[in-house]
């Protein structure tokens, strides 16, 4: 009988630890299930960023009740999304693949505005080229860097990729990007090679602008203030609502809301022209108002189980195309 109850309770004990394993893996994939029915809304046409449709919590979250349910589900259920525009970054893509003189000082604006001189801001310029282009030539030779350069000094028989960039790490093994590292650390916060190329003025901050038209970006090199060009672009983004010009975030001055208003174009290049940048026809191609490729970041929410995906679309609601799909774990 002792043994006999031994068994039982050992039983019971796995049997339960079983249960609970399942009920976890359960909640989890329903977290994903969740996460994956806010990308489907986020991707319909006509859904904006400030939709509440795209926030349902659970109800049973006091801190969300505030919150219009949608849906019907469980009481510890919902998911959160958020959209974001992809093209409030540079793509370098953008201007390597389409080598014109325009393209390339575009490019070389960019690392000036940190604080790289001219001739050094080509030389890298040149390197990023080789690395995208097809051929064996060094373009500006001996500016450039080709699968001669990569061997002997770096020891690598695979570099340049000869293709585009397919992720903006790839961007740390090119040639003179060391330099670009030294004067501005955080340099991929910059970069995005998944927009379709022009930067959108109605979703990058002020510096992103600053930089693309080539403005100094900081006081000083490595520094972490702002310098006077920023600040003023912030200024001109944010309007004056003493005078009625409320700006791209509209009357509320809060960003991906509904009273939001879009600034046009050719209204920002006469600005960045009366802050130094260069001529109306070199900016006109590095920038637009209304970037078509959206990152969407979806939370599903089960109990305390969350899961959370990243997609970056395209041509939402006309010719959808998925550019990439990842989950985000622990973050």
């Amino acid at each position: 009988m002792a043994a006999m109850g031994i068994t039982i309770f050992s039983s019971m004990v796995v049997l339960r630890s079983d249960l609970r394993v399942v009920d976890s893996e359960k909640s989890s994939f329903r977290a994903l299930q969740l996460a994956e029915m806010g990308v489907a809304i986020a991707a319909q046409r006509g859904i904006e960023e400030y939709d509440n449709i795209l926030k349902q919590f659970p109800v049973n979250d006091i801190a969300f009740a505030e919150f219009e349910d949608y849906m019907e589900f469980a009481p510890d259920e919902g998911f959160r999304v958020e959209i974001k525009k992809e093209a409030g970054r540079i793509n370098p893509n953008h201007y390597l693949l389409r080598p014109t003189p325009e393209n390339l000082n575009a490019m070389a604006d960019v690392f000036q505005s940190w604080g790289i001189d001219f001739s050094e801001a080509q030389e890298i310029v040149n390197c990023l080229l080789d690395w995208v282009d097809a051929d064996e030539v060094t373009s500006a030779a001996p500016d450039g860097a080709e699968a001669e350069w990569y061997e002997a000094n770096v020891g690598s028989l695979n570099y340049p990729f000869n293709r585009a960039f397919y992720d903006v790490e790839e961007m740390q093994f090119v040639k003179g990007m060391d330099v670009v590292a030294a004067y501005k650390p955080n340099w991929r916060n910059y970069f995005t090679v998944r927009s379709q190329g022009p930067l959108d003025i109605n979703d990058a901050d002020a510096n992103l602008i600053a930089v693309t038209a080539g403005l100094e970006e900081m006081t000083e090199i490595g520094g972490s203030e702002f310098s006077e060009n920023v600040e003023e672009i912030e200024d001109f983004l944010n309007g004056d609502n003493e005078s009625g010009s409320y700006g791209r975030n509209g009357p509320d001055g809060i960003k991906d809301t509904n009273d939001d208003t879009p600034i046009e174009v050719n209204l920002l290049i006469d600005e960045l022209i009366r802050l130094g940048a260069p001529s109306p026809e070199q900016l006109t191609g590095r920038f637009t108002a209304s970037g078509n490729t959206l990152r969407i970041i979806s939370t599903g929410i089960k109990g305390e189980y969350q899961r959370k995906l990243e997609i970056v679309l395209r041509n939402r609601g006309t010719s959808p195309a998925i550019i990439s799909r990842e989950e985000i774990f622990g973050k």
